[in-house]
């Protein structure tokens, strides 16, 4: 563990001792660096994987990385980790909520009451939640974790996933090829893309949440 938050620490902040970074990593250690940074996106770093993958494909632009092979890691490091954090919600992750709600200062946080809630909307919509959350920073940990937590089965959960995660890896580095000259410009418009999904999704969230409520006082 402590290697990695080293790792974490010496990340400098500027986009282009970024890419230089990233792009030591890689021509020293290969294909490794993609396959982690896709993990750590759901264990301590988000968007690391996004990152990963533009530089890898735009290294692989200038002839030094195999494109199919930066692909197929990013997909690797992204099912393992999506699919332990599913198992980790699904086998450790419902009885510690059943210990929160039942404690009465931490009673607020999470109820019986709002885990039926959360359960009711992954029964309809869990496939595409899975699917959509893949694509923004701030739900890529926590879509894998509470269909877990609400026991959805793997058999539905692991279609949607291997599906976006699919589309997430090649996406991604295709962006990387194209457009990796562009580095600085990248990776300002990819957060704001991102950060602007996850609003989306609270926003449509809402409104559901609110048509439910005026359909059920009607």
């Amino acid at each position: 563990m402590a290697p990695i938050l080293n790792l974490i620490q010496s990340i400098p902040d500027s986009p282009e001792s970024l890419l230089d970074f990233i792009t030591n990593l890689l021509l020293t250690h290969g294909y490794l660096v993609v396959l982690i940074g896709a993990a750590l996106d759901n264990f301590g770093l988000p968007a690391s994987g996004d990152v990963v993958l533009f530089a890898g494909g735009w290294i692989s632009n200038q002839g030094k990385l195999s494109l199919p092979a930066v692909m197929f890691s990013g997909f690797g490091g992204a099912l393992i980790s999506d699919n332990s954090v599913y198992w980790i919600g699904r086998i450790g992750g419902r009885p510690l909520v059943n210990r929160v709600s039942k404690m009465r200062f931490l009673r607020f946080l999470i109820s019986q009451k709002n885990l039926a809630k959360v359960e009711n909307y992954f029964d309809t919509h869990g496939g595409k939640t899975v699917f959509l959350g893949r694509f923004g920073p701030g739900l890529r940990s926590m879509t894998p974790l509470f269909s877990g937590v609400t026991r959805m089965s793997y058999p539905r959960f692991l279609p949607y996933n291997l599906a976006a995660v699919v589309l997430w890896a090649v996406g991604y580095t295709m962006v990387g090829y194209v457009f990796g000259q562009y580095w600085s410009t990248l990776l300002t418009v990819a957060k704001s893309a991102g950060y602007g999904f996850v609003v989306l999704v609270i926003l449509i969230g809402g409104f559901y949440a609110y048509r439910r409520r005026s359909n059920r006082q009607g």
